[in-house]
């Protein structure tokens, strides 16, 4: 990598931090991808070509040459006139150098000009789609190096718009093939590259040779990234665009252009052991509730108040002037704790805050901090947050390494079973007991959080909801790496806004961990909107966002993305509510039984099924079927048992599909608005019979058969609110309840 380093350095003296493209050149065949013969003619170009660039033209092995003005102003050459074909011979050549150099200054006068880079004419595959590529590799603040492969020449963002992203995969060096494996396989414009075709009867790739020469592009992209010691140097982007297909097998690089900076980043270490201290305190301190209205510290001290974790006689509220607040007791200033507390609730405006902290953390008052208000980086006050985190910083170096702090700006903590510090009211914001021990759910964004809780109060209630705010200490990385070593958490969601310099590298490296040790990670990235100043600099910006590198990365290491917010939900609810069932004893296949008494969910199910695939019922379960259900049913799968079904047949065919051997999961699917269900909770009034508390009625019977059985079953019932009772029945009972068929389908896979 000297070459490398010489190549950055030499550009940093001349004051730049973009590279000329024979430059480019020269760290691409230090990463070994083929790049043209070239030659650079320095300076304006003389009537005569002096003996130098005569004797490369000679040597050149077709009859062509390319002409391209070099300057670090100008990106795209063709749009000046900086770039021309023409014979390899002397005289014909001259002119052509001195006619581009006169069209440049003319037309970008302020550019400066260094000279006329000549390469080779590359032979390529017949024109068509995929003859051009994109290849780059760009350091991503988040996820530090990361490499994309795409379709490429003029059209590279067309192609990108018109297969909404499927043009392009994105990969992480030393995961290249195994990425690349695992998209191709949804990528079928991509696919094209690596298999024959009735335009290429061989490959035109090699998917070993592409693996090997995008490693070795990943190894510079290392040791030159945003988090190496090795240089003093951050090779920012290179991107060759188009990189030819070339007639002899292979491609080669035509075109590249280059940033570099001499930005670094550093991972900050925390004592995450503390996070116990955070999640399951004995001890708590309030800064910020007031004695006469119901501000936030007020709300969050009488939540405490109400706590089963914290010790009886060891909470404590910080004021001036009162002796209790609501009975709790109170000291005039946090120097007249009667013991160092695990926790510290900081519910007072900024410049308060930031005093409360560093009195916390210089005199060892808390060993965790929950710091609710905002006003910090967040709105261009930069320097109280960095204040804080200097006061964090310089405790850490303390034997007992000072605290660890959520937020600011974070809506607070509710630790189940333990304590609520969310700042809402219980009459507002009420939790009832559900399923959900197996669940962390963990938001950048409070206001989320909440209604997450309020959306699934009743039916899943989390080991613990921690919303973190501004990241100005704990990271989402953080409590993933702190829930890895807790056995009780088998699933952690994620509401994440954005990751902090290379922690998103960081997710990735303990997402695969959590997936190793059997755990599931699903995460919901906000910002899906490309950044346009970056993507008027280069195409890999425009094709390769914030949004699309978070996606691909997460899903390569074995994050469950949810593309929107109902997704999110619905996967967690059906991973927690489901957990034990993910591969039943039987088989833990992929096999689905589908059962409705509508024939258009029959249909629109059939179009939806994901990874699912329809089971093959056993002649016994079908000659069942025929016997339980009216004649005018479709007894096959998936099962329509028309509105005529009554409960009791609708029941028994259901049961008759889970216990067929190849039925691994059920979807089921009543619409209940047929009288020959009963489905609704009794009427005072008597208008009807149903009675969804009796042992007979469809809800009870389902709930039934979800007990005895160790298969996975999902409920859609897509119909209104007068079946929200029934709905809260089965989702109380444990069965996931989705209201539109689609969307129990897609949960289920």
């Amino acid at each position: 990598m000297k070459a490398v380093e010489t190549i950055l350095e030499r550009a940093q003296s001349e004051g730049r931090t973009s590279l000329l493209e024979h430059e480019v050149y020269q760290i691409l065949q230090v990463a070994g991808i083929t790049v043209p013969r070239w030659h650079l003619w320095e300076g304006p170009p003389a009537a005569e070509p002096p003996k130098d660039v005569r004797d490369f033209l000679a040597g050149l092995p077709g009859h062509d040459v390319v002409l391209k003005i070099v300057s670090p102003q100008i990106l795209h050459k063709s749009d000046l006139g900086g770039l021309a074909f023409c014979s390899r011979e002397p005289g014909v050549v001259a002119p052509r150098a001195r006619a581009i150099w006169g069209e440049v200054s003319s037309r970008a006068p302020s550019a400066e000009l260094k000279g006329i880079l000549l390469t080779e004419k590359v032979p390529t595959l017949p024109a068509g789609i995929a003859s051009e590529l994109l290849v780059s590799m760009k350091q991503d603040p988040a996820f530090g190096p990361v490499l994309v492969l795409g379709l490429g020449g003029v059209l590279t963002e067309w192609f990108g718009e018109f297969s909404h992203g499927t043009s392009t995969i994105i990969l992480q060096p030393g995961r290249v093939r195994a990425g690349l494996e695992q998209f191709l396989p949804s990528l079928p414009v991509l696919r094209f590259l690596f298999q024959p075709s009735r335009l290429h009867r061989t490959p035109p790739l090699s998917l070993d040779a592409v693996a090997e020469a995008l490693e070795g592009l990943g190894r510079v992209a290392q040791a030159f990234a945003g988090g190496s010691v090795d240089s003093r140097f951050t090779l920012e982007e290179l991107e060759m665009n188009p990189m030819l297909l070339a007639a002899g097998g292979g491609w080669v690089a035509v075109d590249g252009v280059g940033r570099f900076s001499q930005r670094k980043s550093r991972r900050v270490e925390r004592p995450l052991e503390k996070i116990t201290r955070l999640l399951r305190p004995r001890s708590a301190v309030v800064i910020g509730a007031s004695a006469k209205g119901m501000n936030p510290g007020r709300i969050i001290l009488r939540n405490l108040k109400l706590a089963e974790g914290v010790g009886y006689g060891r909470i404590y509220a910080v004021h001036p002037k009162e002796k209790t607040i609501d009975g709790i007791p109170c000291v005039p200033n946090l120097e007249a704790l009667p013991e160092p507390c695990d926790l510290a609730i900081v519910s007072i405006p900024a410049e308060g805050a930031r005093d409360a902290i560093r009195t916390l953390s210089e005199k060892g008052l808390a060993s965790s901090i929950i710091l609710i208000p905002g006003g910090f980086a967040e709105t261009g006050r930069r320097e109280l947050e960095g204040q804080i985190i200097e006061s964090l910083t310089a405790s850490r170096a303390r034997q007992d390494r000072g605290p660890v702090l959520v937020g600011g700006n974070s809506l607070g903590v509710v630790s189940k079973d333990n304590y609520n510090t969310f700042f809402l009211p219980l009459y507002k914001l009420p939790f009832h007991q559900a399923p959900g021990d197996h669940l962390a759910a963990i938001s950048q964004s409070g206001a989320y959080l909440v209604a997450l809780t309020s959306n699934l109060d009743g039916v899943v209630f989390p080991k613990v909801s921690i919303s973190y705010g501004n990241q100005m200490d704990l990271t989402a990385s953080d409590f993933l790496e702190y829930f890895l070593d807790d056995e009780e958490v088998r699933v952690l969601a994620f509401y994440i806004e954005g990751f902090k310099p290379l922690d998103g590298e960081r997710f990735l490296d303990l997402a695969r961990e959590a997936k190793r040790r059997g755990k599931q990670v699903i995460a919901f990235k906000a910002g899906k909107t490309a950044l346009g100043a970056k993507a008027a600099q280069s195409h890999t910006a425009s094709l390769a966002g914030d949004y699309a590198v978070a996606r691909q990365l997460m899903i390569q290491a074995g994050v469950n993305v949810a593309e929107t917010l109902d997704m999110f939900e619905d996967y967690i609810k059906v991973y927690t509510m489901l957990w034990d069932r993910r591969e039943n004893g039987e088989t833990g296949g992929n096999r689905v039984g589908v059962i409705s008494n509508a024939g258009f969910e029959c249909g629109a199910v059939l179009d939806k099924l994901y990874d699912l695939r329809l089971a093959t019922l056993a002649p016994a379960t079908l000659e069942k079927l025929r016997g339980c259900l009216p004649d005018i049913a479709h007894a096959d799968n998936p099962v329509d048992a028309t509105p005529m079904a009554t409960t009791r047949q609708f029941i028994e065919a259901t049961q008759a599909m889970l216990e067929d051997p190849d039925v691994d999961a059920l979807l089921v699917s009543p619409v209940p608005v047929t009288s020959a269900l009963d489905d609704l909770p009794p009427d005072l009034l008597g208008t009807h019979p149903e009675n969804i508390f009796s042992s007979e009625s469809l809800p009870q019977e389902l709930l039934r058969l979800f007990r005895e059985s160790r298969k996975p079953i999902v409920v859609s019932v897509d119909s209104g609110r007068l079946y929200d009772d029934m709905v809260m029945m089965l989702q109380r009972g444990g069965i996931p309840v989705y209201r539109k068929i689609d969307r129990a389908s897609r949960a289920l896979s």
